[in-house]
């Protein structure tokens, strides 16, 4: 399972997403091969996928690099000046959209990578984040400490899917009372919320297209 998702209060669309990575995705960063794909959907409540959850309304953005590269040796650099290198966090432009919103849950989860990794911002700053690199990275940050263990002795969390939750109950201040099933299956039940729709092919061959050609196939949500 292969997972890169924004999660906001803030209303989200198509436009505004594809907008907002032609800001934060300069020339020359995407890989001369990349594609990027975008999925936007909500309103959903936490409520309707784990019951007694939150009531409030989110929006999900999926980012979909079609199993190729991404990003390009200058641009992951690029990317990874703003406070990446220093956490030895994940270089992905779904983070980058959660700075330039200043609000959301960066969802991050590899199973090639044997990663989950997970950020919330709140008011333009980072306020939390977390990593688990299989089992041996562990690095934790209150928004400016950083705390790094190779390898860890003791994972409060548990594994890469106690990641994921321990970073869905940060950002909505109101932890999710998971069976230990439903706990399994946690990352699939996130990507039932941004990759069961055709994404909106927003880049191809490392270039961004215009507008036309960058219409999703289908709609999500």
């Amino acid at each position: 399972m292969e997972l890169a998702q924004l999660h906001s209060f803030e209303r989200k669309t198509l436009a505004g997403v594809s907008a907002d990575l032609r800001q934060v995705v300069r020339s020359g960063w995407l890989h001369p091969r990349a594609s990027l794909g975008v999925v936007v959907n909500g309103p959903w409540r936490p409520a309707d996928l784990w019951p007694g959850a939150l009531e409030r309304l989110v929006w999900s953005v999926g980012l979909d690099a079609g199993g190729g590269p991404l990003l390009s040796a200058r641009g992951e650099a690029e990317m990874a000046k703003d406070g990446l290198a220093r956490r030895q966090a994940p270089v992905h432009p779904v983070e980058a959209l959660a700075r330039r919103a200043g609000e959301g849950l960066v969802l991050l989860h590899s199973d090639a990578a044997r990663l989950a990794y997970v950020a919330v911002y709140r008011e333009r700053r980072l306020a939390w984040s977390l990593l688990l690199q299989d089992s041996v990275r562990l690095v934790r940050c209150d928004g400016q400490v950083v705390q790094v263990a190779e390898p860890p002795r003791f994972v409060a969390e548990g594994d890469r899917m106690g990641v994921l939750l321990a970073g869905l109950d940060q950002w909505l201040r109101d932890p999710i009372a998971l069976a230990e099933g439903d706990r399994f299956v946690l990352a699939e039940t996130l990507a039932t919320l941004t990759y069961e729709a055709e994404p909106a092919w927003v880049a191809r061959d490392g270039a961004f297209l215009g507008d036309a050609d960058s219409m999703p196939a289908r709609a999500s949500g």
